[in-house]
């Protein structure tokens, strides 16, 4: 039901009863429904704004569905979670592949420092070798 057929309800309670007592309790109803209506509208508001982050983030585009359908339909909702799902069997599949893997490879344990430093060594092993053929050529320019 509606909220708009929820009122139409109400009202049409409201006038079938002369009785000032109904009326007042009819209206305490409409009242009580109509608050909590609204605040299962906000909270569905609050939901639709974080699936709306989530389906952003993995690059799902919420759209029309159809006629007579709207954004926040089942078929949008079941494409933002089969997309979180797809990311996390992708997470698992990178996370077992890693874990599969040496430790020296991961960069854990023992003489995984010498490892981690080793673009630093072998910078200043070229940067030494280029010093060195520096010095051996200007060394042979001047025995000629």
């Amino acid at each position: 039901m509606t909220l708009s057929e929820l009122f139409t309800a109400f009202s049409n309670e409201r006038t079938r009863y002369r009785d000032p007592e109904v009326r007042a309790t009819i209206d305490r109803l409409e009242r009580a429904a109509e608050t909590a209506v609204y605040e299962q509208n906000s909270r569905g508001g609050e939901a639709r704004n974080v699936v709306a982050g989530v389906a952003q983030t993995l690059g799902v585009a919420l759209g029309d569905t159809g006629v007579g359908h709207s954004v926040w339909d089942s078929p949008n909702m079941r494409r933002v979670v089969a997309a979180a799902r797809a990311l996390k069997e992708e997470r698992d599949g990178y996370k077992a592949a890693y874990e599969s893997k040496p430790a020296i490879m991961r960069l854990e344990g023992p003489g995984t420092e010498w490892l981690a430093d080793l673009p630093h060594l072998v910078d200043d092993l070229k940067n030494t070798i280029v010093s060195q053929a520096r010095e051996i050529a200007r060394l042979k320019g001047e025995s000629e």
